[in-house]
């Protein structure tokens, strides 16, 4: 409104002293989904899954068991660190098209 000229009030704000308004952010639609690629460390082999970032590395192991399930896909590596099976795709911040790698533990020497 211009100089001088009064801002009228919603009903419920009209005998109040002091108020606060609060800008809020547009709800989120949601976790979107995006591919992300394992590669087997035994052979070459490349897979591509369909994930979403609330996703844990547990669930990408299952998608990648349930696409090819004669990788018995074990471990997983994400850029060069093993990764929990309890932690969140967005925890590790995976972004469209990251590349995990699969590997073994090798007991003994």
């Amino acid at each position: 409104h211009p100089k001088g000229d009064p801002v009228p009030l919603p009903e419920p704000l009209e005998k109040t002293t002091h108020a606060v308004l609060q800008v809020q952010r547009p709800v989120s639609p949601g976790p979107k989904r995006f591919s992300v690629n394992v590669l087997n460390g035994s052979d070459g082999m490349k897979i591509s899954v369909t994930v979403r970032s609330i996703d844990t590395i547990g669930k990408l192991q299952q998608k990648v068991l349930k696409l090819r399930p004669e990788l018995g896909c074990g471990n997983l590596a994400y850029n060069g660190k093993p990764v929990q099976p309890h932690k969140k795709l967005s925890e590790l911040q995976v972004k469209p098209g990251a590349m995990f790698v699969t590997y073994q533990k090798c007991h003994g020497g």
